[in-house]
């Protein structure tokens, strides 16, 4: 009854929208998507668009599979395989039978196979196919791309009870998130010592806000978070590619992607399911938080929708800081998503989704990093994000014409970043408030509004031996971007009111740290992948145009700065099979990234400062970073382990560095310029050339080829970054990390339990270095789930058994050595408890 209720509510509300939508979409002939399902070699490549995991069964029997992307039914607890991990480096090993040279050469097949021509391959302990749609924006074995991506798919999620991106890396050697201070969420991603706005993060090819800051060093600065755009209860899977993908992504992907996917109505319901869906929630001890969700997803014939309901909760960290450091927080996030899919036959779709994103954190500063110049500071930050796209897919194995597949989506995306704040001050700034207690009330903000489209095409074909999968496309996007700034004083003795805090121009408000800006981003990119026998290779190319336009709206009191930019980025990687079980691997790609507005027409001055004045500085000259990055790995697949092993080489030019102090000028004319008189200047520049180098290793052992039992695995990641203009070494880069565990499944997949150990040493830094360097650390997490019933699962996690007081490197390399750092420090010994039920 509870089903077909639901199932009528669900038809009554999407009715209206079923109307409006341009179902009159051309496509090939239809096709029975079942048949040819028992057949064909196992590819290392895949036809259909979207991740999926290699069935122990023929999918045509309706068996459930370990598999989470579209089409299978939700694994449960009781299906989690045993060697399923978070890391790259400690995938487990698949009893799979690979192809031999000869197979791989006999049809154009080898470049056209979907899922569901893929053989019965038995897979142990949970041996899962992983498939990337990023690193080559074709679906992709993992293991058979010549670069290093690391996929992560729903069970991951729920096992390792993922909440955020850094609960996503925990695990992952060479790539780091940054939180910095909880009141800005997770602010940053580095990969092999790049980060910042060098990673590109898109949702659905839809590029996500840059990261901005401004201001001093938190506690007190601006910053804004690019990881909490996202909320993790409405993915499927996220990607993370290591080095430039700018062939393929455009600009900002200069040292690697993070790409999330959103959910699909198939990742929840079963073939033959009207109705499906879950309901969990995680507690974490670390911040006193619960976050809970309900997902449902619901089936009449040829429509297909997904619904989600989110909510977080928590408090201020609970760490090694004492409590004249340690900040009031209270988070409230609520999320909205919902996707109706529409399938016009067999081998289209239509698919419209909508997702309203609000993060809440309401904070007061501890009295050790409140401003020395105020006596309380308090106030409210909050991310909200608004997404509405519209996509149509085709993908038709047997299409006669020379598309195979084709994808277009036009977008619209809201963001604004927030942050309202009060500050108590025993004296204001100006006549009349001088001498007088005050109280400053600031509304800061971050604006990024986007629209655009993409299209993208396949065709498959063959040139006697010679297999071709040719992609090709464009993206267009215009995005708006602008930083209001307002602020106001009241005198608390004559309840007098002002907007003006100084003598200069900066000093009267509403200002704007930067121009407003219009950036127009082209992209039209073109990739063939050729498989020989045993030898694949991809040899791709972009073109890429970068328009941005300033806004003089009277507001801003800095010089407006246009841009107009453009650049080839060619790549070039090969794949060869020495051995069934044995592949080596080796690219060049080259990366760009166009100056952003704020590093363009940033400008800002304060004279308020008894002996520190300072102004930014614009910066017309300034040129676009590029980078050449080469790869060199060697994996091998055995029956009872993996490894593999990588080599990396980067070097970047015109690395753009930004507050980098330029010169001085002095208020008034004279021979000799006292300290009360100096303004510093500073002003985003050209730094150079700098090159990161480094190595990396994953590996894993199963004591036994059966579904259950131990293993053993092992990943670690180095790396070195040198300034070649300064000979310094560059503070970007992550010092050696490790990570080793010992893993074992129980019989029938009752229950999993994982001992993880994570070592990280302490980074190299320049000479002369005085901010905050961590010791080296070393970690022991405890991780388990057990299946109660079909339907009910509990995951634990026991983290930092040790109680080690520790600090991530990537949220302090820019902090002074003093009391205040034990602000930063991580969670002691914490534990996340979670409950999952299905239906």
């Amino acid at each position: 009854m509870l089903k077909q209720f639901l199932l009528r509510i669900f038809l009554v509300c999407s009715t209206p929208l079923l109307l409006v939508l341009p179902w009159d979409v051309a496509h090939a002939a239809s096709v029975d998507p079942n048949e040819g399902r028992e057949s064909g070699e196992l590819s290392h490549l895949a036809d259909d668009d979207s991740s999926y995991q290699s069935p122990a069964q023929p999918l045509a029997e309706h068996e459930p599979v370990a598999a989470v992307e579209p089409g299978p039914t939700p694994p449960l607890l009781s299906e989690i395989e045993p060697l399923t991990t978070t890391s790259a480096a400690l995938r487990p090993t698949p009893e799979t039978q690979y192809p031999t040279p000869d197979t791989l050469a006999q049809t154009p097949e080898t470049l056209a196979q979907t899922a569901d021509d893929l053989p019965e391959v038995e897979f142990t302990s949970g041996g899962t196919l992983r498939i990337t749609v990023t690193g080559t924006r074709t679906p992709r074995a993992v293991d058979a791309l010549p670069a290093t991506v690391t996929v992560f798919e729903l069970e991951d999620f729920e096992f390792y009870q993922i909440q955020g991106l850094d609960d996503l890396l925990r695990y992952e050697p060479g790539v780091s998130a940054a939180g910095a201070l909880q009141r800005y969420g997770t602010q940053d991603v580095t990969i092999r010592g790049i980060g910042g706005n060098r990673i590109l993060f898109q949702l659905d090819g839809i590029r996500l806000p840059d990261q901005f800051s401004f201001g001093n060093a938190p506690p007190r600065g601006f910053r804004v978070g690019r990881g909490d755009y996202v909320d993790f209860a409405t993915l499927q899977a996220v990607e993370v590619l290591r080095g430039p993908a700018s062939t393929l992504y455009g600009s900002d992907a200069l040292g690697g992607v993070i790409s999330f996917r959103s959910l699909q109505p198939s990742d929840l319901l079963g073939p033959d399911d009207t109705v499906a869906g879950d309901v969990f929630s995680t507690y974490s001890s670390a911040v006193g938080g619960l976050e809970s969700a309900a997902r449902i997803a619901l089936r009449n014939e040829d429509l297909e929708s997904v619904f989600v309901l989110s909510r977080r909760d928590g408090r201020e960290l609970s760490n090694f800081a004492p409590s004249r450091f340690t900040d009031s927080i209270d988070i409230g996030d609520t999320n909205l998503y919902g996707n109706v899919v529409y399938f016009p036959d067999e081998v289209s779709s239509l698919s419209l989704i909508f997702e309203d994103v609000n993060r809440r954190t309401a904070y007061g500063l501890a009295p050790g990093n409140v401003d020395p110049l105020a006596l309380s500071s308090s106030g409210e930050n909050q991310i909200d994000r608004t997404r509405l796209s519209l996509s149509y897919e085709f993908d038709d194995l047997d299409s006669e014409s020379f598309l195979q597949f084709a994808r277009g989506q036009i977008y619209y995306q809201v963001a604004n970043t927030t942050e309202v704040v009060q500050e108590v001050r025993p004296t204001g700034t100006g006549p009349g408030f001088a001498g007088s207690p005050v109280r400053r009330n600031s509304n800061n903000q971050f604006i990024t509004n986007t629209y655009g489209g993409e299209v993208q095409l396949r065709s498959d074909f063959a040139t006697g031996n010679v297999d071709h999968r040719l992609t090709y496309g464009v993206d267009v996007s215009q995005t708006f971007n602008s930083r209001p700034r307002d602020r106001i004083q009241t005198n608390l003795v004559t309840g007098a009111v002002t907007n003006v805090f100084g003598t200069g121009a900066d000093s009267i408000f509403p200002i704007k740290d930067f121009a407003d800006a219009d950036t127009l981003r082209l992209g039209l990119y073109l990739q063939d992948e050729i498989a020989i026998g045993p030898l694949n290779v991809i040899a791709g190319l972009r073109f890429d145009h970068y328009d941005l336009q300033t806004i003089d709206d009277g507001i801003f009191r800095g010089q407006t700065v246009d841009l107009t930019a453009s650049a080839l980025s060619p790549r070039l990687a090969v794949l060869y099979d020495v051995t069934p079980e044995i592949s080596f691997y080796s690219q060049y790609a080259r990366g760009f990234r166009a100056p952003l507005y704020s590093e363009i027409t940033g400008s800002f001055t304060n004279l308020a400062g008894a002996f520190f004045k300072y102004e930014t500085l614009s910066n017309p000259n300034l040129q676009p970073e590029s980078s050449n990055s080469f790869e060199v790995g060697v994996r091998g697949t055995f029956p009872q382990w993996n490894a593999r092993l990588t080599g990396f080489y980067n070097t970047y030019n015109n690395f753009i560095a930004t507050e980098q102090q330029v010169g001085t000028r002095c208020l008034i004319a004279a021979a000799f310029c006292s300290p009360t008189q100096r303004v510093s200047q500073f002003q985003a520049i050209n730094i150079g050339r700098a090159r990161i180098y480094g190595v990396e290793f994953g590996g894993e052992y199963r004591f036994s080829p059966s579904p259950s039992g131990f293993s053993l695995l092992a990943s670690l990641a180095l790396a070195q970054g040198d300034d070649l203009s300064t000979n310094q070494p560059l503070n970007t880069v992550d010092p050696f990390s490790a990570v080793a565990g010992l893993r074992y499944q129980a019989p029938e997949n009752q229950w999993r339990a994982e001992l993880l150990g994570t070592f990280v040493g302490r980074a190299r830094v320049p000479e002369g270095n005085t901010n905050f360097v961590p010791d080296a650390y070393a970690l022991v997490d405890l991780i388990g789930a057990y299946n109660v019933t079909p339907a009910l699962g509990i995951n634990l996690g026991l983290y930092n058994l040790l109680n080690t007081e520790y600090y991530q490197y990537s949220e302090v390399r820019d902090r002074p050595n003093n009391e205040a750092i034990s602000q930063f420090s991580q969670a002691g010994t914490n534990v996340r408890l979670g409950l999952n039920y299905r239906f």
